[in-house]
């Protein structure tokens, strides 16, 4: 009835007995469900901004529609944004846009030729429907606006029309069961359903079906068929119509046990009297695609969960490739050690906590390495952020109170969020802490690089224990509780003509830095001549003055190959450039591997 000016204008009738329309998110990380839709479809309604032009989604829709040679029919959307556009949604959109004044039919006509030269570069020839001579050659533009109705006549007219015209065979109805799964979601009242799209074929209640899961092939019993109301979507919450038997073409709610682990997109097979049951299982698991590639099984990684199998596909796309921040470089991507759909339950909090166990049982080996070698075998726990993956990403689904719970018990942290962006930050944010903290351990164990000398024989104010000496820094950073020790070869300050060190005198730890009488927390070169004073620890050897060392000794701080990772791991940006000579220098003095 709605339509009925354009089959007057245009003098037709419609053949087709109705219309299933399936909506695929805009969102750029949705690229498997727009492929699943487009998989689909017998005619797809591709939607252009005509403020915008092609966006990247929009080509990458172009690229999905042309790789399965798909008819499709481009909608310009937002005409109501044209300055002084007058609504005429009563009107075909054609009789609308003569009603119009010169100056928002001078701006259609720009926008519109810029639209179609972005659609010549990608290969597609098109023009305004009315205007259409040739449909095979030329993709038919309707111009629409979703907010005022303009053009949504026309949308549904060309839908209509055009199957009837050029898609007889495909449309046409057959026995042979064809039904693909598009999303699997827990729904209040009844428990984990499907929604299937059945092509073509029958489906009806307690028939055995076969499907796709991630744990393998999941063999159920049909509890019940629905449908939504008349006109309205399957994702809205209203009461289903139920059906003992259903035909396609037709969105379809199935209710079945054992179903919360099906793969979205895989095939629907009926197993039938004469059906060999093993057969069709191997058949199903053909349909596991790349999902589980993504999944990093044993390793480390965040628990990902999300309300279907499409949001969760859009979520590890995200932390797959999580694109760049605002100064143009890329971020890396996000392991994901566990994957679930519906709400976060007291299981998936279990399976995140082996993650976090791990991680602490892989400190504890680092440790006993540490102290039996003395040196990190496995790796430095300080300078690695895998207590950071020891979280949960919740996408769109609640949390279950004793889910909660044990999470706050063992340390588990939840983050939930309705957008996906939401989440990354959340997890940027905590991954941001744990390095903060990591420093935090770091700096009590990085020693900075640093070469003195006593100023000269008077400067000597302590000769035993504890040491008090008057020094200038030659180079690097002199930081308090910085270990020292003197070498038994002479510093050249030349990495190239330094020889390694063969003895050490391990003198102590600098305990305190003075500088005019005040307190400092560190000294370099410019900072002039300082007074320091020198500890031992318990059970070192104390050194005689004029025996082991004189006012001409040059001290050095101790480092090692830990301090030096810690370094660079944690302080990279804080070491001055020239610091890092020094370290060059110190390593081969002090024969660092």
């Amino acid at each position: 009835e709605k339509t009925q000016p354009c089959l007057d204008l245009h003098e037709t009738t419609y053949q087709v007995p109705g219309l299933l329309i399936i909506d695929t998110p805009g969102h750029e990380s949705f690229t498997n469900l727009r492929t699943r839709g487009s998989s689909l479809c017998d005619v797809a309604v591709l939607v252009v901004d005509i403020m915008h032009g092609l966006e990247p989604q929009t080509i990458e829709s172009i690229g999905l529609l042309k790789k399965r040679k798909a008819p499709f029919i481009i909608a310009l959307n937002k005409i109501d944004r044209l300055y002084g556009w007058e609504p005429h949604p009563e009107l075909p959109v054609q009789k609308a846009l003569e009603m119009q004044n010169d100056a928002v039919k001078g701006e259609f006509d720009q926008r519109y030729h810029f639209a179609i030269a972005q659609l010549a570069e990608q290969g597609l020839n098109a023009c305004v429907f009315y205007e259409n001579k040739d449909v095979r050659t030329y993709l038919n533009i309707v111009p629409t606006s979703a907010i005022s109705g303009d053009g949504m006549m026309d949308l549904l007219y060309l839908l209509c029309t055009l199957p009837s015209k050029m898609l007889i065979e495909k449309i046409m109805f057959h026995e042979n069961l064809e039904c693909t799964v598009l999303e699997v979601k827990a729904i209040e009242g009844l428990g984990t359903t499907m929604d299937v799209i059945i092509v073509n074929g029958r489906l009806s209640e307690k028939q055995t079906i076969v499907v796709c899961g991630l744990d393998g092939p999941v063999v159920t019993q049909i509890r019940s068929l629905l449908t939504p109301q008349p006109m309205k979507e399957m994702r809205v919450k209203t009461p289903y119509v139920h059906h003992k038997e259903i035909q396609g073409a037709i969105g379809v709610k199935i209710c079945a046990n054992n179903i919360e682990r099906v793969l979205a997109g895989s095939n629907l097979y009926v197993c039938g009297e004469d059906d060999d049951l093993e057969e069709l299982k191997d058949e199903v698991m053909k349909d596991l695609g790349g999902i589980l590639k993504k999944v990093a099984k044993n390793e480390d990684g965040v628990y990902v969960q999300a309300s279907t199998l499409g949001s969760l596909e859009a979520l590890l796309e995200f932390l797959e490739h999580p694109g760049e921040d605002r100064d143009g470089n890329k971020h890396s991507a996000i392991p994901v050690s566990g994957i679930g759909i519906g709400p976060v339950s007291k299981y998936d909090v279990m399976r995140c906590g082996v993650m976090l166990e791990r991680e602490r049982e892989w400190v504890k080996m680092c440790e006993k390495e540490y102290a039996a070698v003395g040196e990190w075998v496995s790796g430095n726990p300080m300078n690695s952020i895998k207590e950071a993956y020891a979280c949960i990403l919740a996408f769109d689904v609640p949390v279950l109170p004793d889910a909660e719970k044990l999470a706050k018990e063992i340390g588990i942290k939840i983050y939930t969020a309705e957008i996906i962006y939401h989440l990354f930050d959340a997890f940027m944010k905590r991954v941001s802490e744990v390095k903060a903290k990591k420093k935090e351990e770091a700096r009590k164990k990085a020693l900075w690089p640093c070469v003195f000398k006593i100023v000269d024989d008077r400067c000597i104010f302590n000769k035993k224990d504890p040491y008090i000496l008057g020094v200038d820094v030659l180079e690097g950073t002199l930081k308090l509780g910085t270990p020292v020790v003197i070498p038994d070869v002479k510093w050249t300050g030349d990495a190239k003509t330094q020889n390694p060190a063969g003895e050490l005198l391990e003198f102590g730890q600098v305990m305190s830095i003075e500088k005019d009488k005040k307190p400092v927390d560190y000294a370099n070169r410019l900072t002039g001549s300082i007074a320091i004073r020198i500890e031992q620890r318990k059970n070192m050897k104390e050194y005689t003055f004029g025996r082991h060392w004189d006012h001409e000794s040059q001290f050095v701080s101790r480092l090692n190959r830990e301090s030096i990772d810690l370094l660079k791991e944690h302080f990279r940006d804080d070491v001055p450039k020239e610091d890092w000579k020094t370290v060059v220098k110190i390593k081969k003095l002090l024969n660092v591997q």
